[in-house]
């Protein structure tokens, strides 16, 4: 592989080693596979199970998903469940994966006007289809392929 020299200015090294550092990283990410889908849900303890469960079905339905959302419908708190996510993130980096679920901020208006942050689930389609076959699967057996997404 050849290198480039690129000029940078001096005052914009920090910035520019840490942008190069995050595309070395990103690039290094192995995505998710169905099988890594079923192991890795396999592995974590049951509240994780049912915070992935909650996010998949809410994805694969395409709706939303607060942390509030997910606290009544795990009957945790919602400190509780922005810690699960936290460490299924973690978990994931360990393994070199995108993160398996996200939280992410989103601006609501309500309906006097206000403006108020909430935090969403996000997941990919493909790991919200593969956790819900990999639910369907019988203990013991592999999951079937799932059928493909319409056009």
């Amino acid at each position: 592989m050849d290198y480039v020299m690129v000029p940078v200015p001096e005052e914009h090294v920090v910035d520019v080693m840490q942008h190069v550092a995050r595309l070395v990283a990103k690039a290094s990410v192995i995505p998710w596979d169905e099988e890594s889908v079923g192991e890795f849900f396999d592995e974590v303890d049951e509240a994780s199970r049912s915070v992935l469960s909650l996010a998949a079905r809410s994805t694969s339905a395409g709706k939303e998903l607060s942390d509030d959302d997910a606290a009544q419908g795990t009957e945790l708190s919602v400190r509780e469940i922005r810690s699960i996510v936290s460490d299924l993130h973690q978990e994931a980096l360990r393994s070199k994966r995108e993160p398996i679920v996200a939280l992410r901020e989103s601006s609501v208006v309500l309906r006097n006007g206000r403006t108020v942050q909430k935090r969403l689930f996000v997941m990919t389609d493909a790991v919200a289809r593969a956790i819900r076959s990999h639910e369907r699967s019988p203990i013991g057996e592999p999951p079937k392929a799932p059928a493909p997404a319409p056009e």
